[in-house]
């Protein structure tokens, strides 16, 4: 068991762990940053269509924060909110003088833009590996230890005990590529390893993290349903949807209607990730599939930045390869189904960066990014990594200047490096990929992954079961195949945590959609979902209301809201 010794430890090598990495360093700690591929090429930051939130200093902030609360249906923390928008532009100006490219128009200003669900909010596109590469730099430069192609799989404490009563004092993993147990003893701990949903995240810091103690909040806004992608391949482009948006794109039936006014009529083309997967899911089922992307009203001004900005050129490229045209034909564009995505959920944490637990702080999408409520305007992910991150940095390196470093526990290290290591140890068992393949196929179903209600809830919370003893079966032939056999179990214990949330906030709003509570409730459920571990590890569940007493931006009236679009499978009123 290889062990190494820091003062502040980052798990996860995105925009939000390289900022916390960079912040921590400038104040004088020794930062280890732990990432399972290579920093600059893992991860969503890397791959994300790089809209990320720009406030400048002539902008009234006080409407962008209004903006934000209330298309995040007013579940923001609305602390974040404020915290956000006065830093980002100061993170936004770092990255510019350390050499990041920011896009100008005619006269060398910076170029903002709408995507994503904007009204008067505003983003700017960069190109997403330019961005992780001058973090790189900047984290090479700076000194950061780099221990790349390494999994963190758990957290280790002071006490031994998890959930614990004392401090998290670092982590375990192991090396994909050898094998090697890893065991890190930190002052402090950045998470910083995102959620679930695309490149193979599967929620492993959440589920580390609430195992040691922390609390997570937001899970019931995951949704089972992912990237829309092109043609028959997964083309991906939600990540990238911004720049289609910024450019006009318009989305037709197969009777080549437009129909986004059927179901989101404000904003259409331009609303959230999640509008334009359920309105393409809503036209399936009235049998009005397949959906198409039609981009042939672009004049030559629009299709020239299509294939130039680097947010699109690489899909058009790749598509006009296989003999797909944008300026001459609609282009079919599907919604996968039965993947976990979790959107806004994660580790609950303040505007330090804090958890409940000592010791422990996060960053990026791991966090839940609590600015967006439910989830507001694109661009808010990225600001949030990059603010997130800074102040997660910096009062970890705090905490672990003032406290010091605890001994790690060898016994539990070595009780968790046994129990992660059980699928080499196994002769015979399953492949991580049928317990993935079957918890996709029971999801993949609308009316359990999308349209939910108390008796199919309660269904996949029954198969939870079946899911946790197969991935005590999984079986692995190397370390790589043990990367996939830990993240399929951990994938599980985060479809878990998505469904007992769901079953609890009786109402819907945004991806906890409930067709036996078919409004959004601003008289009951203008509250926070909680999840904890208790000292004998059973689940616990609390709400917390959503202090608007002492908030800035309060809803216009308390009352129960209709969902404003058909549901199936139940009533529509």
């Amino acid at each position: 068991m290889k062990q190494l010794q820091c003062e502040v430890l980052v798990i996860g090598g995105g925009l939000g762990g390289c900022w916390a990495a960079l912040r921590a360093r400038e104040l004088g700690s020794s930062v280890v940053l732990a990432d399972i591929s290579r920093v600059s090429r893992s991860g969503k930051s890397s791959f994300s269509g790089a809209g990320i939130l720009f406030p400048e200093a002539s902008d009234d902030l006080d409407n962008w924060h209004r903006e934000i609360v209330e298309k995040g249906e007013y579940l923001n923390d609305q602390d974040w909110v404020r915290v956000m928008l006065e830093e980002q532009g100061k993170r936004m100006d770092d990255m510019a003088r350390w050499g990041l490219t920011l896009e100008r128009d005619g006269g060398g200003k910076v170029y903002r833009h709408v995507g994503l669900n904007h009204g008067i909010t505003r983003i700017v596109t960069v190109s997403s590996l330019e961005m992780m590469e001058v973090l790189r730099r900047r984290l090479e430069a700076g000194g950061v230890t780099l221990h790349e192609r390494v999994m963190i799989t758990d957290l280790l404490t002071s006490d031994g005990n998890s959930p614990t009563s004392g401090t998290v004092v670092g982590a375990l993993g192991f090396d994909v590529r050898t094998g090697e147990s890893l065991v890190v003893n930190a002052g402090a701990t950045v998470v910083a390893s995102g959620t679930t949903g695309l490149f193979g995240t599967t929620g492993e810091g959440i589920v580390a993290a609430c195992r040691a103690g922390a609390e997570v909040t937001g899970m019931e806004f995951s949704r089972c349903f992912d990237d829309m992608c092109f043609e028959d391949n997964y083309m991906g482009v939600g990540v990238h949807l911004n720049t289609f948006q910024r450019l006009g794109l318009k989305l037709v039936n197969a009777d080549g209607e437009r129909f986004m006014e059927r179901y989101f009529a404000n904003l259409k083309e331009r609303g959230r990730r999640e509008d334009l997967g359920l309105s393409i899911i809503l036209e399936g089922l009235r049998g009005k599939a397949p959906t198409f992307i039609d981009l042939r009203h672009f004049d030559n001004e629009a299709m020239a930045k299509l294939h130039t900005l680097p947010t699109t050129a690489w899909i058009v490229r790749a598509l006009e390869e296989e003999g797909i045209d944008f300026a001459r034909q609609r282009v079919r564009y599907n919604v996968t189904s039965g993947n976990l995505s979790v959107t806004v959920g994660g580790i609950r944490n303040n505007i330090f960066g804090e958890t409940s637990v000592p010791g422990l702080y996060v960053a990026g999408e791991a966090g839940g990014y609590p600015a967006h409520g439910t989830y507001s305007v694109g661009g808010v992910n990225l600001a949030m990594c990059c603010v997130g991150g800074y102040r997660a940095g910096e009062n970890a390196a705090r905490f672990s200047q003032e406290y010091g470093a605890r001994v790690v526990v060898r016994d539990q290290a070595r009780d968790i490096e046994w129990k992660v290591f059980r699928p080499l140890r196994a002769r015979t068992g399953l492949a991580p990929q049928q317990l993935i393949d079957d918890l996709h196929g029971f999801l993949s179903p609308a009316e359990v992954g999308v349209f939910k209600n108390a008796a199919s809830i309660k269904k996949v919370i029954r198969r939870l079961g079946d899911w946790t003893a197969m991935a005590r079966q999984l079986k692995a032939s190397d370390p790589h195949e043990l990367v996939k056999a830990v993240r399929a179990a951990r994938y599980v214990e985060c479809t878990g945590l998505m469904f007992h949330a769901c079953l609890i906030r009786e109402e819907t709003r945004a991806n906890n959609i409930r067709i036996d509570f078919p409004y959004k409730d601003n008289v009951n459920w203008l509250q926070w979902v909680i999840h904890s571990v208790d000292s004998r590890g059973r689940q616990q569940f609390k709400t917390v209301p959503v202090p608007l007493y002492r908030y800035p931006v309060k809803p216009e009236a308390y009352a129960r809201v209709p969902v404003g679009y058909p549901l199936p499978y139940g009533p529509t009123t």
